[in-house]
């Protein structure tokens, strides 16, 4: 009876394992696919981002994400209040993400219909980092400091954070 028992462990830590291995590599492969497609109607938007930089004064901490050397993007928590909002690169201001999740060099931001109308961007806007590690690095404190009250789940080299 006993080695029916661990024979039925063996095999479930088995499938376990197998189940592991099967959502790391559909991880990997979703995240080397850009998708081709862009516009309002299309809610599922990846933008390549090639440069990031935080900033910080005593009113404010911004998250900066550019391309080409264009500013795409800016993600700010105003001090005063506690605000978080995005600002697009058409200087359009909206209310910060609801939910957001950083994996590995995958950046996707959840935004209310009001607020993706007002930036001109998807409500599921996905970003790919196209950055080294220490950027990443950047980013991920960032975005933990900036948009805290909203729903994230954050899995890079320094490991994995939910809220």
């Amino acid at each position: 009876m006993l080695q029916l028992v661990r024979d039925c462990l063996a095999s479930i830590v088995d499938h376990f394992s197998l189940i592991d291995d099967l959502v790391e590599r559909n991880r990997i492969a979703i995240a080397r696919h850009a998708t081709p497609l862009y516009g309002r109607a299309v809610d599922n938007t990846r933008l390549r981002v090639d440069r990031v930089d935080v900033r910080q004064t005593d009113d404010e901490l911004t998250l900066i994400l550019g391309a080409g050397g264009v500013r795409l993007m800016l993600i700010r928590l105003r001090y005063d209040g506690w605000v978080d909002e995005v600002i697009s690169s058409a200087g359009s201001t909206g209310h910060g993400p609801g939910a957001w999740t950083l994996i590995d060099h995958e950046l996707s931001l959840e935004f209310s219909s009001q607020a993706a109308e007002t930036l001109g961007l998807p409500r599921d806007c996905r970003v790919y980092l196209d950055v080294d590690d220490d950027a990443i690095r950047r980013v991920r404190a960032a975005l933990l400091e900036i948009l805290q009250c909203a729903c994230f789940v954050v899995d890079t080299t320094e490991g994995r954070t939910v809220s």
